[in-house]
């Protein structure tokens, strides 16, 4: 049973770096709360350091290790999902259910196996109770991505934790599966059960919590209600301090990519042309395979078709094909990161060439150049991926992409797990990508980031284009009225 969470003089330091200093909080049973703030304001340290796997500084002789610090949590059973994917893809739901925890038949002797009819059943109950769609004998690779974190929720409310914490719950969700999430929230809570989860959305996770706790520079700087009128003042400010979508008009010269009778297993007959110097969006309900579009692209599926790379015909079979020819593609989900190596090892990544007839020094300068011009926080060049938040994780994925000397940059969902700051930051190296003559491919779900962004857009419905929209026509609404019409 647990009686709530009390957090008491808890500090936590990288390289002599404080990312936390909260004195004391205590959020009580009963009750879900967001846990909102920028990247690097200290969240998934947070959370990590309250699941037990992260250890927090000592601040007293007295305390010996950081569940003394959280003295309520020591009794309690809490369960972690964790921003990054945490199935195994090769394994069946049911599996991944069950596993280090599988039922086992009775034999005579001392012989035990695995009862697998009944995990299948109990998996199967499970996923029905809780209102998921899902066979148990399905290989989790075989399911979407929002699906898989959606059974790996459930999995985690399975194990009946007293604390559920939840980092970055909505990401990888489409507004569907966020009223799921909000019911699946409903059916789990009880008056001696907390669960905390993080976001950098407020307007997305305020219908879904009881209170807001907003983090910033390491510190608890409010715990609030969750109100309408919260909201409406945050958003407000938050209008205040950035312009979200920093469009600027960027002179467009020839086709720097054409793409003619792109098929995948999925994809049919795409045809499209990027001019130099602009922003081409594409959008599409969840299974209309515009992903696909962009990693056929680049190589990371096998496709047919034609490509041309500013009026030169390129054979793209393979991700080394397709950097060579000048094309990137940058994802959401930590693809194309190293996470424990270190910032400088990664922006010289995507072009080792070129990396070789650097001295490290060298490198080092380098580096410095793409994180100053990104404006990615950080504590030293050697530092380690794995320690820096989501959104700067994803700015070094684009200096590495800078370094590469890349002229096609394909987008998917680049700013789905980042705040609102960050955003306008990455924002604005679109529009200088532009400015500078590359081709940008910008596959989102956020219908307003692609209005803000895009000069033309293209509209995917079972992997063929159903309509192109210009400029000139696009607005949110305009991209609603073409999904609403499917």
């Amino acid at each position: 049973m647990c009686s709530g969470i009390k957090i008491k003089k808890l500090k936590k330091s990288y390289n002599s770096k404080v990312v936390l200093d909260i004195e004391e909080q205590f959020l009580e049973a009963g009750k879900i709360y967001g846990l909102v703030g920028n990247n690097g304001s200290g969240k998934t340290t947070l959370l990590k350091i309250l699941a037990g796997v992260e250890p927090c500084d000592l601040v007293d002789d007295t305390l010996q290790g950081s569940r003394q610090v959280f003295f309520s949590l020591d009794k309690s059973k809490v369960e972690m999902v964790y921003h990054d994917h945490g199935l195994f893809n090769d394994l069946t739901v049911c599996e991944n259910m069950f596993i280090g925890d599988e039922p086992y038949k009775k034999h005579l002797g001392l012989v035990k196996s695995i009862d697998w009819k009944e995990m299948k059943v109990e998996c199967q109950r499970v996923l029905d109770d809780f209102g998921l769609d899902v066979n148990a004998l399905q290989k989790v690779s075989e399911l979407s991505y929002s699906t898989q974190k959606l059974v790996e929720i459930v999995i985690a409310m399975n194990r009946k934790p007293d604390i559920l914490i939840i980092d970055e719950p909505l990401v990888f969700l489409d507004i569907n599966q966020v009223g799921q999430l909000q019911v699946l929230f409903k059916e789990f809570m009880s008056e001696d059960r907390i669960i905390l989860c993080s976001s950098h959305r407020l307007d997305e996770i305020i219908k879904m919590i009881d209170q807001v706790i907003t983090l910033r520079d390491g510190k608890i700087v409010s715990v609030d209600e969750a109100t309408d009128s919260l909201m409406a003042g945050m958003l407000e400010f938050s209008e205040r301090v950035v312009h979200k979508y920093p469009k600027r008009k960027v002179p467009k010269g020839g086709p720097i990519l054409e793409v003619t009778g792109l098929r995948t297993k999925n994809v049919k007959d795409v045809t499209f042309q990027v001019m130099e110097g602009e922003i081409l969006g594409i959008v599409g309900l969840r299974g209309a395979y515009k992903s696909e579009i962009g990693k056929a692209l680049f190589g990371a599926l096998p496709s047919q078709g034609r490509v041309r790379v500013m009026n030169s015909e390129k054979r793209i079979r393979s991700t080394s094909h397709a950097v060579e020819a000048g094309i990137c593609y940058m994802g959401n989900t930590n693809e194309g990161v190293f996470l424990d190596d270190s910032i400088v090892d990664n922006i010289v990544s995507a072009n080792i060439p070129r990396a070789r007839k650097l001295s490290r020094s060298a490198k080092r300068l380098v580096s410095k150049y793409y994180l100053d011009l990104l404006n990615i926080g950080y504590d030293h060049e050697n530092q380690a991926l794995k320690t820096i938040s989501m959104g700067n994780k994803q700015k070094i994925l684009l200096a590495k992409w800078f370094f590469s000397k890349s002229k096609i940059f394909i987008f998917n969902k680049p700013t789905a797990n980042i705040d609102s700051v960050s955003k306008v930051d990455i924002y604005n190296v679109f529009v200088d990508l532009a400015e500078s003559g590359a081709g940008l491919i910008m596959i989102s779900n956020d219908l307003e980031e692609i209005a803000g962004m895009c000069d033309r857009v293209l509209v995917i419905e079972d992997g063929k284009v159903k309509n192109q929209i210009r400029r000139e026509d696009l607005s949110v609404h305009q991209l609603v009225k073409e999904m609403q019409n499917w």
